[in-house]
């Protein structure tokens, strides 16, 4: 995993092999058996956003994960710009080791214009400071210590607010696999849209497995999953 910010940013800065085909380096010192997902994912994003028009913002984006990454090579991505519209541009990524893809993403852009828009309210919870650090709830729950984690994810801060397992502090109301985090990166980067949106997708990946394990009372480093 990155070690500091300023690396994963550079890992997002993707190296440019002709229009659109782009190569992903990987953290120096990876101890993880494959890539991380949410690696892969912004990297890819970050390829599609190089081929759109910088005034157009991302607002959907779907991904398959096909095979586990090598954490030893670089990844290439390849953009298919499927179409360019008055106001929605949408792109394919392949990203590809060894000759086979491992990745799938499928994303649509949109111009900014004035419409409807609506949002959920914000729900009451403590602030960050009085939730506990994710890597604290982890070593709990695992025979890693606190630090340990901490140094894993180390360019991520995040904060445990609660979830809807049995005895947890979020009721379920028909939703069993419910989960609420804080969680920003650990430093300052550059004021870029493109850039601060493909930091949001390498964070989201951290607790959506973990989270569809709550209803099933079953950790994310238990024997019975395969991740």
């Amino acid at each position: 995993m990155p070690t500091s910010v300023a690396e994963l940013v550079q890992i997002l800065d993707l190296e440019t092999l002709e229009v659109d085909l782009y190569r992903g380096a990987q953290p120096p010192q990876s101890t993880l058996q494959r890539v991380f997902g949410g690696q892969v994912a912004a990297q890819a994003l970050m390829a599609a956003c190089r081929s759109v028009d910088s005034a157009r913002s991302v607002h959907s984006l779907h991904a398959y994960f096909l095979r586990g990454g090598d954490t030893a090579v670089p990844i290439i991505y390849d953009v298919e710009r499927i179409r360019d519209g008055s106001s929605f541009s949408t792109r394919r990524v392949s990203a590809r080791q060894h000759g086979k893809v491992i990745f799938y993403l499928t994303s649509s852009f949109q111009r900014h214009e004035q419409g409807f828009d609506h949002q959920d309210d914000m729900p009451v919870v403590p602030a960050p400071d009085d939730c506990p650090d994710l890597a604290v709830l982890l070593e709990g729950i695992s025979a890693r210590a606190a630090d340990s984690w901490r140094q894993e994810w180390s360019v991520l801060d995040v904060r445990h607010v609660g979830d809807s397992r049995a005895g947890g502090t979020i009721a379920a109301d028909g939703s069993p696999a419910r989960q609420r985090m804080w969680f920003r990166v650990n430093g300052s980067v550059p004021d870029d849209p493109a850039l601060n949106t493909c930091l949001l997708t390498y964070a989201s990946d951290l607790t959506l497995l973990g989270s569809a394990l709550i209803p099933h009372g079953v950790l994310i480093g238990s024997p019975r999953v395969q991740a």
